[in-house]
């Protein structure tokens, strides 16, 4: 029975030391891009360059909305459909899903 008990708490702590640590998100491929190759950075250097002259720099908006509590999905249709009197694409593909990813986390 010790020996069965010993064996037990071995495994346990071997085990036990296989798993965490790891800090960075599940999707975060240690290197600040995510496993789907958008990065929030490059998300918000193009927010930066494209948006922030009508939502401004805080998301707070200007002569446009304030994009504050809006999902990464909802940000991305609006930048593909263009809504009110905003352009359609005014950033496209792995672009739009950057900024789209950036406006999520930071609203």
């Amino acid at each position: 029975m010790k020996k069965f008990l010993m064996t037990c708490s071995v495994a346990m702590l071997i085990l036990g030391g296989c798993g965490g640590g790891d800090d960075a998100p599940a999707d975060d491929n240690g290197n600040g891009e995510q496993a789907d190759g958008v990065s929030v950075e490059e998300g918000m250097a193009l927010y930066e360059e494209n948006c922030m002259s009508c939502h401004g720099g805080d998301l707070e908006g200007a002569s446009a909305p304030a994009l504050e509590g809006y999902s990464e999905e909802e940000v991305y249709d609006a930048i593909e459909q263009g809504p009110g009197s905003m352009p359609a694409g005014l950033v496209s593909g792995e672009d739009a899903e950057a900024v789209s990813k950036y406006v999520a986390q930071e609203g």
